[in-house]
């Protein structure tokens, strides 16, 4: 079985996913990097050069070629924007829900997201939020370090008998 992450953008996705992974002796899987590398461009340049529609395009093609099992996959924030891909997420679907305040201050040292250059935190948080709980199977606070995030999933996976 596959575990997707979705959350927002610094939400600790990629962080969460690496630790998770290596937790559970998975594949670790980032949705991103794996478009940056078809793509042979940063997911920035995608967005300048050919707009989010066309970006959303070969996020969706990179769910399709996913493997079946094994991984713990980190999904770009917009991933829950295609409601179709929701059906090619086939596994168990975690939402890190963390705290806006928490997601602006990671963000103050990371690259400014390409969708953040055109709209708030608040206003992307305000239209992601219903569709993250949509696609969530569990939903897991990011609040605490990673070590306890990665803890508490374990512990649901197992619940789950996930093993």
């Amino acid at each position: 079985m596959n575990i997707f992450l979705i959350g927002m953008p610094g939400s600790g996705k990629t962080t969460v996913a690496r630790h998770l992974a290596k937790a559970k002796n998975l594949t670790y899987i980032d949705l991103d990097g794996m478009i940056e590398k078809d793509a042979k461009m940063f997911i920035e340049d995608i967005f300048e050069k050919y707009g989010e529609q066309t970006f959303r395009s070969l996020e969706t093609e990179a769910l399709k070629r996913l493997p079946e099992d094994g991984a713990v996959i980190a999904c770009g924030g917009g991933i829950v924007t295609v409601k179709s891909n929701q059906d090619l997420m086939k596994g168990l679907t975690i939402y890190l829900d963390t705290d806006i305040d928490v997601i602006r201050e990671r963000l103050k040292t990371d690259y400014v997201r390409p969708l953040l250059k055109q709209k708030s935190l608040e206003t992307l948080y305000d239209e992601r939020f219903l569709k993250y709980q949509d696609f969530a199977d569990l939903i897991v606070s990011n609040q605490q370090s990673v070590e306890e995030t990665v803890k508490t999933i374990i512990v649901l996976l197992e619940k789950r008998g996930v093993r």
